[in-house]
């Protein structure tokens, strides 16, 4: 008789990983109200408190919220570009800590994908994300902020200037790259840039995109990529 593996994984997990995959192929869509705890109780023939844990657990994955009320449930919610970013950027950082991927890659993938905007960019930019690229200027322009808060502030300025583009699928995939690269490459040269040569090279993209100059605004970037490298091999020297 051949046996079949035994399933080891707790029962909330495989409820919830089923109700993912109904959520990933659309049998339940975006704004539609799940089945209630009972409903679902009775359909995976589990208690009640193994069926909340598993809604927990898509929570958690921003793919579902619970609202209150007579016409409250559980609803599917269509994650945010953050949201889904966030995992890859765990996954960049790790590949670079394990030597995986080296500064040179990151900034040549930086360089095409990023690139790739500027016109978009320049085309469909309006008033308010000139605005919001403006309000992330000033937050990196604030001398007391972390270095931290200022990375954040370096990712938020390069997430805006996607936002130019108004394309959608562009958006989601620029997020994940953003979210997993700027990051990576801030903690790798932090210690040897200058805040003052990062904010320059921004005023000089937002002005270029204010002015509508695809070709400025992309060369502006490839400063700000050229710099990084630069700073990255000198940190490289100071440590052998």
């Amino acid at each position: 008789m051949q046996e079949q593996a035994i399933v080891k994984a707790s029962i909330s997990k495989q409820i919830a990983e089923q109700l993912r995959a109904a959520i990933v192929d659309g049998r339940f869509k975006i704004g539609e109200r799940l089945p209630t705890e009972d409903e679902l109780a009775q359909r995976y023939g589990v208690s009640r408190p193994s069926v909340r844990e598993a809604l927990k657990r898509l929570a958690a994955q921003n793919l579902v919220r619970a609202r209150r009320g007579p016409t409250g449930g559980n609803f599917v919610v269509k994650p945010s570009f953050s949201d889904l970013a966030e995992s890859l950027s765990g996954a960049a950082t790790l590949l670079v800590g394990m030597g995986a991927l080296d500064i040179e890659e990151i900034i040549e993938a930086r360089r095409a994908l990023q690139g790739s905007c500027m016109d978009l960019a320049v085309n469909h930019a309006q008033a308010d994300h000139i605005e919001h690229l403006e309000l992330t200027l000033a937050r990196q322009q604030d001398p007391d902020i972390s270095d931290e808060a200022f990375c954040q502030a370096d990712v938020a300025f390069h997430r805006a200037l996607v936002d130019a583009t108004d394309n959608g699928m562009l958006r989601f995939v620029m997020y994940t790259i953003i979210e997993a690269l700027i990051p990576v490459t801030n903690m790798v040269v932090t210690v040897v840039r200058e805040r003052g040569d990062i904010i320059s090279l921004h005023r000089q993209m937002l002005d270029h995109l204010k002015q509508g100059n695809a070709a400025k605004l992309q060369a502006s970037m490839d400063e700000l990529l050229d710099y990084l490298l630069r700073k990255f091999e000198q940190a490289s020297e100071a440590q052998r």
